[in-house]
C-alpha cells in the first residue's frame, strides 16, 4: 500500500466563492468540455456524408454493407458514448453548483489497488469528513478509461514527475455522497473525475450514517438520489401535528364511506380497461387503412391497458385481504411529503407511497386512518373520513434511523 507523502498533514485552503461554479476558470473548463461532447454528433454526421460520397463509386452490395455498418456504428456512438458523456457533464455541473472547491496543497492520502489490502484491491483517496474534519472518508476509483490517468499516477511504479501531478488536488463535494476530483491547470481545473462510483444508483439509509441535515440537503441539491427515509426532515416536522378523530370500531370495510370509496376505485379501474381499447378498435373497423394507422397506437394501447389491469388487480387483492383479515381502521402518525404527482407518508421507519392523488393534502405532520399491513399494501384515509387511498410500502428502515434522530434530539 503506497500513500502520498505527508499523510496527516493535509492542508485545505478556502475555496474561491461559495460554490465551485462561481470560479470563472471552472465554468470555462466545464463549458469547453460540454461543447466538445455536443459537437461530436454534428461532426459524426459530417463524417458519414463524407464516407457516403467516398464509397459511392463502389458496387451497390458493398455500399449496402458499408452503409449499414456505418449506420449501426453511428447509433452506438451517439446513444452509448455521446449521450452518457453529455449527461455526466450536467451531473458534474450540478455538483459544482452546490459545493465549493477545497484545495489540498499537500495532496490526499491515497493507495493504488492492492489485492491483499483491506480495501479488496480498490484504488482510493481519503477525504476529510465535512461534519468531522479529523475523520477520513474513502472514495474509490473504478478501473475504467476515464480514471486511467489517475490510476497511472497512483501506481507504485509511477515516476516522481507523474506523482507530482497529483501532489496538489482540488475536491468539490461530500465524500460520503458525491464529489469531483481535479488537478489545477493553467486555465482552471483539469482531469475532473466524479467520485465515488455508483453514486447514481441510490443512497440507502445505512450509507447516510450520521450525516447532518445540512449535508443531506446539499446532497439532494447536488442530485444524489437519497432514499425517502434518508432524506432530512422537512420544515413541516416542526409544526404541530393535526389530530384526527377516533376511527370507528369494527372492520374498515364495514364503514359506509370506506365501502363507497373502495367501490368507486374499482369502477374507475374497470372503466379505464373498457375505454382504452375503443380508439384502437375504431381504427380497425376502417379496414386496411385503419390497420396501418393503428400500428402506431399498439404500444400506446399496451402502455395504457397493462398498468390499468395491474392496478385493478392490486385493488381487488387489497380489498380481499382487508375484508378477509377484518382489518380495522387505526390512527397513524405520518409526515406527508409530495413527490411528483404522488404522496409519500413517512411514519417511523416506514415510507408509504400512494397511488395517484389528484387532490393532494398539504404537507405536514398529521394523523391518518390506516388499514392493512404496514410492510405491504394498505388503505389510508388522508382526511380521516373513510375515503380510501391505496398505499404501498416502498422503504423499510432499521434502528439506525432512530439512532440518528435520537442523536440530533
Amino acid at each position: 500500500m503506497i500513500l502520498v507523502e505527508g499523510r496527516g498533514h493535509v492542508a485545505t485552503s478556502p475555496a474561491t466563492g461559495e460554490t465551485a461554479w462561481q470560479h470563472a476558470a471552472t465554468r470555462r473548463a466545464c463549458q469547453a468540455r460540454l461543447a466538445l461532447h455536443l459537437l461530436g454528433v454534428p461532426l459524426g454526421i459530417a463524417a458519414s456524408v463524407v464516407v457516403f460520397f467516398v464509397i459511392l463509386p463502389t458496387p451497390m452490395w458493398l455500399i449496402w454493407i458499408l452503409g449499414m455498418t456505418h449506420f449501426v456504428a453511428g447509433i452506438y456512438a451517439v446513444y452509448f458514448l455521446q449521450v452518457p458523456r453529455v449527461r455526466r457533464m450536467f451531473e458534474l455541473r450540478r455538483i459544482l453548483r452546490t459545493y465549493p472547491w477545497q484545495v489540498h496543497e499537500k495532496g490526499l492520502p491515497h493507495s493504488s489497488g492492492q489485492l491483499h489490502s483491506a480495501h479488496r484491491g480498490e484504488s482510493w483517496f481519503k477525504v476529510p469528513d465535512p461534519d468531522k474534519p479529523k475523520t477520513w472518508v474513502s472514495v474509490y476509483l473504478d478501473h475504467s478509461r476515464r480514471s486511467r490517468w489517475w490510476l497511472e499516477r497512483m501506481s507504485p511504479q509511477a515516476g516522481r514527475e507523474a506523482k507530482a501531478e497529483i501532489r496538489t488536488l482540488w475536491f468539490a463535494g461530500d465524500p460520503r455522497f458525491c464529489g469531483i476530483l481535479a488537478v489545477p491547470g493553467k486555465r482552471g481545473p483539469q482531469r475532473m473525475l466524479e467520485v465515488p462510483r455508483g453514486v447514481r444508483r441510490g443512497i440507502t439509509i445505512e450509507q447516510t450514517g450520521l450525516a447532518s441535515d445540512e449535508a443531506l440537503t446539499r446532497a439532494l441539491k447536488a442530485g444524489v438520489p437519497l432514499s425517502e427515509l434518508a432524506r432530512p426532515a422537512e420544515a413541516s416536522d416542526r409544526t404541530p401535528m393535526v389530530r384526527a378523530p377516533a376511527p370507528p370500531p369494527g372492520p374498515a370495510l364495514s364503514f359506509p364511506a370506506t365501502r363507497r370509496s373502495m367501490r368507486l376505485l374499482l369502477l374507475r379501474g374497470a372503466a379505464v380497461l373498457v375505454v382504452a381499447p375503443v380508439p384502437f378498435l375504431g381504427l380497425l373497423s376502417l379496414g386496411p387503412s385503419g390497420i396501418l394507422a393503428g400500428k402506431g397506437l399498439g404500444m400506446l394501447l399496451l402502455a395504457t391497458v397493462v398498468p390499468a389491469f395491474q392496478r385493478l388487480r392490486t385493488r381487488f387483492k387489497l380489498r380481499r385481504n382487508v375484508r378477509g383479515d377484518g382489518q380495522p381502521w387505526r390512527t397513524l402518525n405520518v409526515e406527508i411529503r409530495h413527490r411528483g404527482r404522488a404522496v409519500v407518508l413517512v411514519t417511523g421507519n416506514e415510507a408509504l407511497r400512494t397511488q395517484l392523488v389528484l387532490r393532494r393534502p398539504p404537507a405536514g405532520r398529521v394523523q391518518v386512518w390506516f388499514a392493512g399491513h404496514l410492510h405491504g399494501d394498505g388503505l389510508v384515509s388522508l382526511r380521516a373520513d373513510g375515503a380510501v387511498v391505496p398505499v404501498r410500502c416502498v422503504e423499510k428502515g432499521h434502528a439506525r434511523v432512530r439512532g440518528r434522530a435520537g442523536q440530533k434530539a
